[in-house]
């Protein structure tokens, strides 16, 4: 049997929810200029979804990715390759 798929209302507290996530991965990435969104349905006012918060790590040279993987991985991230969307 596959793993079921849970829905729930919206959440405001998302939104506090990335901010906390968001300032906890900072440090790490401070060397770096990086932006940091929400991403995925959570980040969508008013629309139930999963409760899980996404976030993407924006860096703005090629050559930073590898040093924002290596910070990230202090935090406990495990990098996941590209998940198919190359560059």
């Amino acid at each position: 049997m596959g793993s079921s798929v849970v829905v729930v209302e919206y959440d405001p507290s998302w939104v506090l929810l990335f901010e906390q996530l968001r300032d906890f991965v900072l440090p790490v990435l401070s060397d770096l200029n990086v932006r940091i969104e929400h991403v995925g349905s959570t980040a969508v006012p008013g629309l139930a979804a999963k409760p899980i918060v996404d976030i993407d790590v924006i860096v703005s040279k090629q050559a930073d990715v590898q040093t924002a993987i290596l910070g990230l991985a202090t935090l406990g991230y495990v990098h996941e390759g590209d998940l198919g969307a190359a560059g």
